[in-house]
């Protein structure tokens, strides 16, 4: 049953015509200014917490400090495409993480396509991965990312298994898109009733990304990576999400190659929902808080 605040807040998305810069790549090339504004990329005003800034390959990255003892330390890489900068959500995010928990959240704010690709994209993550957490135990750093940024800690996280580094204790992806081509049937489908994505302006967003590579590059789309080794997963996703079809088939993948899963699958729910004030996010967002006070051994 989807709760009236969840039927309202889909209804707002719909009058706002949200799912507009998404409709097709001539708009989304249309409106990439009124989506990458500079004063995106900083902290909201009259922001309570404590922010440390750091600069990592000639870009911001910020981390949100606990008022206590950090707990442990969250690294999360937001979604938009690739074409949009972090938003209000994302704050709140790190804020009640650092509220509620006691964790130091990071949030870089990564190079945007089409001034930037993948070749940029995922050093600046990986390096301002490295600079905040090189020091940090394993088993105290929490990989985190929605959207976009789901794809983006896949690749961190592969890259730690290359090196023979040790896996960070757990991943959490929020609605991840984990192929850019977007090939399954079920999601043209389901995009006519996502009130917020769009197939046809995703796809651009991802063909400008990859910048002329293979797409189903496993670095790029993580559907395609060879998930043996990486550490344990927990992944959110709706039934209105038009991404839901590859998050399916990268959790029968990660199962198949005895990585633990715990998938979440919501009815009714859109694209990252876990964020939104509804209550269907703060029941999510309660059992994120509880999936990150579990031991780092529980499965």
């Amino acid at each position: 049953m989807v709760s009236t605040g969840a039927q309202l807040y889909v209804a707002q998305l719909r009058l706002s015509n949200q799912k507009a810069f998404y409709a097709n790549a001539h708009t989304l090339h249309r409106k990439l200014d009124k989506h990458q504004r500079p004063a995106q990329a900083r902290p909201p005003r009259r922001y309570k917490h404590v922010v440390e800034r750091s600069v990592v390959d000639g870009f911001p990255i910020w981390t949100v400090l606990p008022r206590g003892r950090i707990e442990q330390h969250v690294f999360h890489l937001h979604g938009g495409g690739y074409v949009e900068e972090i938003e209000s959500h994302h704050w709140r995010f790190a804020a009640r993480l650092a509220d509620r928990i006691g964790a130091a959240v990071t949030l870089p704010i990564y190079p945007l396509v089409p001034r930037h690709g993948h070749t940029e994209t995922l050093p600046m993550v990986q390096h301002s991965f490295d600079q905040v957490l090189g020091d940090v135990p394993a088993e105290d750093i929490v990989l985190s990312g929605d959207s976009a940024g789901g794809a983006l800690v896949l690749a961190i996280a592969q890259r730690l298994r290359e090196e023979g580094r040790a896996q960070p204790s757990r991943t959490l992806l929020f609605s991840p898109w984990l192929d850019v081509t977007l090939p399954d049937p079920l999601s043209e489908l389901i995009d006519e009733h996502d009130p917020m994505l769009g197939l046809a302006g995703l796809r651009e967003a991802g063909r400008m990304y990859a910048e002329g590579g293979d797409r189903a590059d496993p670095r790029i789309s993580p559907l395609h990576a060879d998930l043996t080794g990486l550490g344990p997963f927990s992944l959110f996703i709706g039934t209105r999400d038009l991404l839901l079809p590859d998050a399916r088939r990268f959790t029968a993948r990660a199962e198949d190659a005895g990585v633990p899963v715990d998938y979440y699958e919501h009815r009714g729910m859109f694209h990252n929902w876990v964020m939104q004030r509804i209550p269907e996010g703060r029941e999510a967002m309660n059992h994120v808080e509880r999936i990150l006070r579990r031991p780092p051994s529980a499965p």
